[in-house]
């Protein structure tokens, strides 16, 4: 069943179901049908988001146990709502007590959970690393790990590990005896006891331990009893004291430390080491967050059984699918979870799917929509002043002195990337297709080197987050590649055409140039499509998202995940368009845990592109008044902290999120942290794998300063009073949008009243819902009256209420009806952005207004704007749903003047028996 509307909530130990349990009272005043959740699973100790999960199998016991989940479903049912929970597929987090993880470490290749992980055991090009797994955790090099006694020998319950900080790492048992043996050694001096002709037993077994690559599945299932066996032994034995001076002897010797470490099934190594060397595929370039094959049936049924456990006993109602572009394959992933899902059919599922610019969903997928980054950005658009952009391009390159293209700027950093935080995932990558390479005479030439280069042009040159090419080639997906292969060859000729070729083809599943495609050469072929397109999107990810949106600071209201940045405004007829054509099951967030700023942040900052020329105004006194705050580094002449390009980001920040009751230390410091993020997210003068402390603190210090300066507070507060009400307007109509146009309106936790907030985490802090419980009761009955109290806190809670309310009490009207833009007339008329959900002779009118800034805020601004009503919906009685009192009859025509007569957004109701 599609949700009427959805509520999203962080849970983490901060926030538990008992808590989530005692606002359902809340959520189902305010309108909410369903409560949509982050991960329940258990994740790493102390996790704010659920996305590092340790163990699918169990409830998170930091957010309450089994029986409080069951009353939680309980008062949900009770009260007609359900329950969405966000499904984590790729990853699992390998830096808490993952039980698959450690068996993995103890018995490499052998273990019963060896190919639950994305590992490359036999594809790494350094020959040491082939059976092994890298582990990037060490604070230093290897070598001064080993010489300056940080690692730690332990043995405990008959089992050795290795202490890295507060981690223990196991050790293989099939290694034990470079342990025992000098046990044995020592205890041979003395009296033979029967522990130690037990011992001497112990090591006997443990040499005849099948080795870790043993391919045979009955002596790896032999020798597991055995090495459990082994296990049992030692913990009776009466040698700890014997058994510790010898682990002691060898953690005070690097020769036997490092011979005992280089026997493992693991490597330790500097966390520098993983951008080049890490041979299991991660989240991202997140080295805590290992990929999992859920293309596996094994893998897919352990991660999702306790989740289908909870959707056929009735407490899981829908499913949130995480980063599906990460998956081997999705459409196969998203039909297995609708052919498994007990008897919920078709269960209610959406996908966290960031689309390109005019990318569709592909149709074959098993889903509801996307969780609608793609809407978010849409309807953002349509509140950019389109007429400004040649101004506000003039602005900042005037101020920042950056001058290259967006697309030219996300193909450097997608590079970068590449050359940094992804290069072994480009490595292994490479290693894929020349194995193919080898398998036919006419790419036999091609080398490694020049495969690994052709490669990290064309990531560099994709358009898009990946195709889905998946034995079948999609005629979108055929479009994309080719075109993708062609930038990619002029922007590197020298490669030449052949290698280029061979990659489309490839990726096109074309058969070679000698003839018919061998069956062993099409599987190899398909397998490399995969592992590219799951290389693909991280790329876009990484060089896109996370660095590019942090540098192209033009207007960074429309720096959002999943947005473009080059798309400066939208016209009423794209957006109408656009609606028309969306799904109705996919959300409909304006704000979400993963966005980069609030509706409220992006709207206020929308307001600028209507008012070019006095934003330049203001941010050349700023630049003028703040010049002396800033640090010149005495190495470099052309050094200054903060860059111009960041100063102008900050100065937009500050617009965006400024408080109207003015600023505290609370507010500095949420600014100063952001800067630092922001510096780390844009890798230009610092990053996350190399920060720059130094230059970091200038910048730290320039916001302290600048925001300590009272003329420069002054000279803010001032310019954000001007425009802020205009910001509040966008705000508000798009949160009417956002709850009456097709899809599922998604409100993030909190935002059902102004809110400000920034980035995570940032935007993932305690939301005071006795405030907003005690606001939702105050204004319950009251009608929305007075365009002078619209910065009040109520104001948008008593929209988001009546319209979610008017959604779950109409679902045919919202969830199937017709979309019809409208026609507006008048002197305003490009100002206004109006359509009608229609189902049978019901129909609801939603008029916004648009790019008022230099109209006068009220309602005798629009006496002379006209809505247009088509034929069928001519001499209704329209019911006002935000004033419920107050009805009126019209003719073909509503006058603007009459529909925003008590608030700037209006939203009218009509039905068959009210025909004039």
């Amino acid at each position: 069943m599609i949700p009427s509307s959805t509520y999203r909530l962080q849970m983490h130990a901060g926030f538990t179901l008992a808590q989530a349990r005692a606002i359902l009272p809340y959520l189902d005043s305010l309108g909410i049908s369903h409560v949509y959740t982050s991960s329940l699973l258990t994740a790493k100790t102390g996790s704010t988001h659920g996305y590092d999960v340790i163990d699918h199998s169990r409830l998170n016991p930091e957010i309450g146990t089994d029986d409080e989940l069951k009353a939680f479903s309980k008062e949900l049912k009770a009260r007609g709502m359900g329950l969405i929970l966000d499904v984590v597929p790729n990853h699992m987090s390998v830096g808490g007590i993952n039980a698959w993880w450690i068996d993995v470490l103890e018995n490499g290749p052998s273990s019963l959970y060896a190919n639950y992980f994305d590992i490359a055991w036999n594809d790494h090009y350094r020959e040491a690393l082939r059976g092994k797994v890298l582990l990037p955790i060490l604070g230093s090099t290897y070598g001064e790990a080993i010489d300056s006694g940080l690692l730690k020998l332990t043995f405990t319950g008959g089992a050795f590990a290795l202490k890295v900080y507060e981690s223990l790492l196991p050790l293989d048992p099939r290694t034990s005896n470079l342990i025992l043996e000098p046990v044995l050694e020592e205890l041979k001096t003395g009296e033979a006891s029967d522990d130690v002709l037990e011992l001497q037993s112990i090591v006997t077994a443990v040499g005849h331990l099948p080795p870790r690559n043993e391919a045979d599945p009955a002596r790896v299932a032999v020798g597991r009893d055995e090495i459990a066996v082994v296990k049992r032994r030692l913990q009776a034995l009466n040698l700890t004291d014997a058994i510790t001076r010898q682990l002691e002897a060898i953690e005070q010797d690097p020769v036997r430390l490092d011979q005992l470490l280089d026997a493992q099934a693991y490597r330790p190594c500097f966390w520098r080491v993983a951008s080049d060397e890490i041979n299991y595929r991660r989240f991202f370039d997140i080295n805590d967050l290992a990929a999992i094959t859920t293309e596996r049936p094994e893998v897919f049924d352990d991660v999702h059984r306790l989740i289908f456990e909870w959707v056929k006993d009735g407490i899981v109602d829908g499913l949130r699918i995480d980063h599906p572009d990460g998956l081997y394959d999705p459409r196969a992933y998203l039909d297995r979870l609708q052919e498994q899902s007990a008897g919920v059919t078709p269960l209610y599922v959406v996908v966290e799917k960031i689309l390109g610019p005019r990318e569709k969903l592909p149709e074959s997928w098993a889903t509801a929509g996307t969780t609608g980054y793609e809407f978010l950005n849409v309807v953002n658009g349509l509140f950019v002043d389109a007429a400004s952009e040649s101004a506000m391009t003039k602005t900042f390159i005037d101020f920042t002195g950056l001058t290259i293209p967006f697309d030219e700027l996300v193909y450097r950093k997608k590079f970068l990337i590449l050359q940094s935080s992804l290069t072994s995932e480009l490595h292994v990558l490479a290693g894929h297709f020349d194995r193919l390479a080898q398998l036919d005479r006419s790419s036999r030439d091609f080398t490694l080197n020049g495969i690994r280069h052709a490669l990290r042009e064309l990531l560099c040159s994709f358009p898009i987050y990946r195709t889905y090419v998946d034995g079948m080639v999609r005629p979108e997906d055929a479009i994309i590649i080719k075109r993708a292969v062609r930038q990619a060859r002029r922007r590197n000729p020298l490669l030449g055409r052949g290698i280029f070729d061979f990659l489309r083809d490839t990726l096109l599943l074309k058969d070679p140039a000698s003839g018919p495609a061998t069956e062993d050469f099409r599987a190899a072929q398909i397998k490399c499509t995969a592992k590219f397109q799951q290389l693909s999107a991280p790329v876009m990810a990484k060089g896109f998202e996370d660095t590019s949106l942090y540098i192209y600071n033009r207007l960074v209201s429309l720096n959002e995940v999943g947005g473009e940045p080059k798309a400066y405004g939208r016209e009423p007829a794209e957006v109408h368009q656009f609606m028309a054509e969306r799904p109705r099951g996919g959300m409909s967030p304006m704000a979400t845990h993963d966005t980069k700023r609030s509706e409220g942040v992006r709207a206020r900052i929308n307001v600028l592109s209507e008012f070019p020329d006095e934003w330049a105004a203001a941010v050349a006194r700023w630049r003028d008044r703040n010049e002396k705050h800033r640090q010149q580094f005495d190495d470099d002449a052309d050094a200054e902290a903060p860059d111009r390009n960041e100063e102008y980001l900050l100065y937009q920040t500050l617009v965006g999120t400024w408080p109207l009751e003015g600023i505290d230390d609370v507010y500095r410091t949420r600014i100063r942290d952001y800067m630092t993020k922001v510096m780390q997210e844009a890798k230009v003068h610092s990053s996350w794998i190399n920060p720059d402390a130094e230059y970091l603190a200038a910048v730290g210090e320039f916001v302290n300063r600048v925001l300590g300066s009272v003329e420069f507070i002054s000279d803010v507060h001032e310019f954000v009073q001007s425009i802020a009400p205009f910001g509040f307007m966008n705000s508000l109509a798009q949160t009417l949008i956002r709850g009456t146009s097709p899809g599922v309106p998604d409100t993030y936790q909190g935002t059902e009243f102004w809110d400000f907030h920034l980035v995570d985490p940032d935007n993932r802090g305690e939301v005071d819902f006795d405030r907003r419980i005690a606001v939702l009761k105050a204004i319950d009955g009251q009608s929305l009256d007075g365009w002078k109290l619209l910065g009040d806190e109520t104001f948008k809670m008593k929209v988001v209420s009546r319209m979610l309310r008017l959604r779950r009490e109409l679902p045919d009207l919202f969830r199937d009806g017709d979309y019809l833009p409208l026609e507006v007339e008048g002197d305003a008329a490009a100002n206004v952005f109006a359509y009608l959900r229609t189902h049978g002779e019901t129909a609801c009118l939603i008029v916004v207004p648009r790019c008022t800034g230099h109209m006068e805020p009220g309602p005798q601004a629009w006496k002379n704007t006209f809505v247009k009503l088509p034929a069928a919906w001519q001499n209704r009685q329209w019911q006002d749903a935000l004033r419920p009192a107050d009805s009126s009859p019209h003719a073909d025509r509503i006058a603007m003047s009459t529909l925003f007569a008590h608030a700037p957004v209006a939203m009218f109701l009509t039905a068959a028996a009210n025909k004039m």
